[in-house]
């Protein structure tokens, strides 16, 4: 499984200056698949700053999502009117481009500059179909100032006690998987959850990569590592109630795959959540974890459920 490689740095600060310049570039890179990622991302750019529907809508999946900061998540047709009449994004300009490869699945990431409004960290989840790399998701999370308030992930449980409260999602979701690799993500992230209610840090890490990033809803520019999230798992300290997954959906392309799924927590408002995964070692790990808060109504699907 490939790594992130030092390269995407100089490829990032290459495509940003060719977004900045509205021009077609080619990209130089070792490794042919950020290059080619990295390429339909910022081809993808250019025609929504040419206002290009046409264009942008050759970059986008079947299953296509896009959430803003604000937790409002667009499909196909809805980005494509925005793009025919501006920049769904507003005039935001990508920063600190990184990537990793995944083979069938990449991920770009990266801080959003914004003209008007707050920062924004993001991440574009590509996936390579035989007709190239298409864009299946882009998440958006404010950056807050660093004296806010801040919303870390759950520390740790207290034993069986937290874990035995924790039906949805430890043990049950509202989302059927449709086949093996599905059911196997799935499995792996209740893994990951119920080792949170647990205070089991040792199983924690076992289900997660090395690279692990994790963006909170509450986001001061700092993003949770593995070694920090170990830290804080294995503290024995209050009981965790995890918040109930609404509705989840998961795609498995290759070794990688994502699981999409909005949560609820008591008296808070909803939130998206994306879960990238790797599968490395004969086990699915999770590398790359983002939640944006929901404002407004949540989903129809979510109240369905």
């Amino acid at each position: 499984m490939k790594r992130l490689l030092a390269s995407c740095f100089l490829i990032g600060a290459i495509c940003f200056a060719a977004w900045t310049a509205n021009r077609t570039i080619a990209i130089a890179a070792a490794d042919a698949g950020d290059a080619a990622a990295l390429q339909a991302d910022s081809d993808l750019q250019q025609a929504l700053r040419k206002k290009d529907a046409k264009a942008v809508g050759a970059r986008l999946d079947k299953e296509f999502t896009w959430t803003d900061e604000a937790g409002q998540t667009r499909k196909s047709a809805q980005l494509l009117k925005e793009s025919a009449a501006g920049r769904p994004d507003g005039n935001t300009e990508y920063m600190d481009l990184k990537a990793r490869d995944y083979g069938q699945l990449a991920i770009v990431t990266g801080v959003g500059k914004r003209t008007a409004g707050g920062d924004t960290f993001f991440a574009r989840i590509w996936v390579k179909r035989p007709g190239g790399w298409l864009l299946l998701t882009h998440q958006d999370t404010a950056i807050i100032a660093k004296n806010s308030s801040s919303q870390p992930a759950p520390a740790a449980g207290n034993g069986a006690a937290a874990a035995s409260d924790c039906e949805n999602p430890c043990r049950s979701v509202p989302y059927t998987a449709k086949t093996v690799e599905q059911r196997e993500v799935l499995k792996a992230y209740q893994a990951v959850e119920t080792a949170v209610t647990s205070h089991d840090a040792k199983t924690w890490a076992y289900h997660v990569a090395d690279e692990f990033v994790g963006i909170g809803r509450q986001y001061t520019g700092t993003p949770d590592t593995k070694a920090g999230r170990v830290g804080q798992i294995g503290i024995v300290a209050n009981r965790v109630i995890l918040p109930k997954m609404l509705w989840g959906e998961a795609f498995v392309f290759g070794d990688a795959a994502i699981l999409i799924a909005d949560h609820k927590p008591e008296s808070e408002p909803a939130y998206r959540v994306i879960r990238v995964w790797v599968n490395r070692d004969g086990r699915w790990q999770l590398f790359h974890r983002q939640e944006t808060t929901i404002q407004g109504p949540s989903p129809a699907h979510d109240k369905q459920n």
